[in-house]
């Protein structure tokens, strides 16, 4: 790593523009000094993230692979990957001075983190590099693991509001891999050996495109140990193979289960600190839910509510959205909006281990600096877009 490029991102008004990366981060949090973003020869990103006086560090590690990367007869294997890397190459995970490595599967990307002590924070690099190793499954390790991904699907299969997002999903991209489940489907993981698992690693699981972020106290002086520990990295494999364009088949979605009621739209676009507020100002003006997801150059928008079809649905989310829109332009909407919605926001996200899932997870603009007009502008776009699937 030693000797590689560098960029400063979020440090302040002209920091962006010069370094032509327009704060890709975008977490709009107190520290106003240098974040550095680094990319090894191998092609990991190394995002360092200063946390003023923090006696916790937050080591993550994200990887450009998930559910969405399945092909027909993979649904889960993602997830499943996931569960055994934890258990057989992260000892269960266990990290240094007792802390635990949490891990999630989504549909674009796989995530393993942990909270250390700042002087473990080395320790903890240390560990998820593990990752990257050969991954050596028993037929008891996969076995214990299987059962309780069982159990998982089990639990979420209960829930409504799971199994709505998942239809909702599942039609907007109906016949891609995009529609996989996450938790993927009782054959596959019926059917999963050792050694599917390992061949799955070994495709998967590279440096290439691979993020770490580190948030901690003074991370300047932890960099050339983290650098020289991640130059041991793995057998130095490229990684996931290049994604192909995919486009959704259907912009639009609704399911009815029982008295539960989903609609969703999907429209080109990306992640942004617009649509984090307008979700939250939507929850604090009127207390829907709205929910996104970016998913492979497309913006995913949906709701789940109490309704007896799609229709009443729909309609219930524009009268919310509106009725935020309102709120907004109304005179004290900025006053509303910074109050009430971007201050908890930034309150929420205070913390080491959510400034680390910010930062794996860039959005385009700062939360702190985004206007009335340009969440007004996000509430408008979608209302428009519900309105377009109400024909």
């Amino acid at each position: 790593m030693t000797g590689t490029p560098e960029q400063h991102v979020g440090t302040g008004a002209a920091d962006p523009v010069a370094t032509g990366l327009a704060d890709p981060v975008g977490t709009g949090l107190a520290d106003r000094v240098a974040t550095v973003l680094r990319v090894a020869p191998s092609g990991l990103r190394l995002i360092t993230v200063p946390r003023s006086g923090s006696p916790l560090s937050a080591v993550l590690l994200r990887l450009p692979v998930g559910s969405a990367d399945e092909t027909p007869g993979e649904e889960g294997l993602a997830h499943a990957l996931e569960h055994l890397v934890v258990r057989s190459s992260l000892a269960g995970g266990l990290v240094g001075d007792g802390a635990r490595t949490s891990a999630r599967t989504g549909r674009e990307a796989t995530v393993y983190d942990t909270v250390v002590r700042r002087a473990d924070t080395v320790t903890a690099v240390t560990a998820l590099g593990r990752i990257f190793n050969e991954l050596a499954v028993s037929a008891d390790e996969l076995g214990a693991e299987v059962t309780a991904i069982r159990e998982e699907r089990a639990e979420r299969s209960a829930e409504p509001a799971w199994r709505l997002r998942e239809a909702l999903l599942g039609t907007l991209w109906s016949g891609t891999p995009c529609a996989h489940p996450v938790l993927g489907s009782q054959g596959v993981l019926d059917s999963l050996t050792p050694v599917r698992l390992h061949q799955a690693h070994r495709k998967w699981y590279g440096l290439q495109g691979a993020t770490l972020v580190i948030v901690a106290d003074r991370p300047a002086e932890l960099l050339p140990e983290v650098a020289a520990t991640v130059a041991q990295w793995g057998p130095g494999r490229p990684g996931p193979a290049p994604r192909q364009p995919v486009r959704p088949a259907s912009e639009g979605a609704a399911v009815t289960l029982g008295p539960v009621s989903g609609v969703a739209v999907t429209r080109p676009g990306f992640a942004s600190a617009a649509a984090v507020l307008a979700c939250d100002a939507v929850r604090e003006a009127t207390g829907f839910v709205v929910q996104t997801l970016p998913l492979r150059g497309w913006w995913c928008v949906w709701a789940l509510m109490t309704a007896p079809g799609s229709q009443p649905a729909r309609q219930a989310l524009l009268k919310a959205l509106s009725a935020t829109l309102v709120r907004l332009t109304a005179p004290g909407g900025a006053d509303w909006l910074r109050a009430a919605v971007l201050i908890p926001r930034l309150r929420a996200e205070g913390d080491v281990e959510a400034v680390a899932r910010r930062y794996a997870e860039p959005l385009s603009g700062e939360l702190a600096t985004r206007s009335v007009e340009e969440v007004a502008a996000v509430l408008a776009e979608w209302r428009r877009w519900f309105e377009e699937e109400c024909g």
